[in-house]
């Protein structure tokens, strides 16, 4: 024989139409009325009429649908959150990139400086570090949430100033090379 509902307390029922529990695996589950009825042991038609009453179909459709909501919220803070230490990671990448580089070419024309014997980087050298700059470039701007494709305008308007230094000591190393061995670069 069912217990009679004033004998149980129907908040806690509710609570679990609503709410739902979560069971020995971890896992969320939102029982029926009828599962209730059984767990609790009460009258099946008293505890329909009071969840009727009290409109507990309706508290755990908005419950539910204000979960998912939170939920995709704290989904969207995370990857946002994610997203933002990937670009960081990739900008500070592309910055020591290019930095190393820009220090690679400083030796080179120093040492090119010191010694005008001296034959530095080849052609196919100086082709691999450009290359290599030029992907550092396109990655910290991807990182920076600037466009894709890197449109040719002037290095003092659309590429940043270690850049267009790099690419000038470039030309100057092109410069001494070619002077070196008599107007050809190799």
């Amino acid at each position: 024989m069912s217990k009679k509902i004033k004998d149980v307390d129907t908040t806690v029922i509710r609570d679990e139409f609503v709410h739902g529990y979560v069971d020995g695996d971890g896992v969320r589950k939102y029982p029926t009325i009828e599962a209730l009825h059984k767990k609790h042991d009460v009258a099946r038609a008293t505890l329909y009429r009071i969840s009727e009453n009290e409109n507990w179909q309706s508290q755990k459709n908005n419950y539910q649908t204000e979960l998912r909501v939170r939920l995709d919220e704290e989904r969207m803070e995370r990857m946002i959150s994610e997203n933002k230490r990937l670009d960081d990671s990739c900008s500070q990448i592309a910055m020591g990139v290019i930095t190393s580089i820009g220090r690679k070419i400083q030796r080179e024309l120093e040492l090119s400086r010191q010694n005008p014997s001296y034959e530095g980087l080849d052609s196919i050298q100086l082709n691999q570090l450009s290359s290599a700059m030029a992907q550092a470039q396109k990655v910290g701007k991807l990182a920076l949430g600037q466009a894709q494709e890197i449109s040719k305008v002037s290095a003092d308007v659309s590429q940043p100033e270690a850049f267009a230094s790099v690419l000038e000591q470039l030309d100057q190393i092109a410069e001494s090379r070619a002077s070196q061995n008599g107007g050809g670069i190799h």
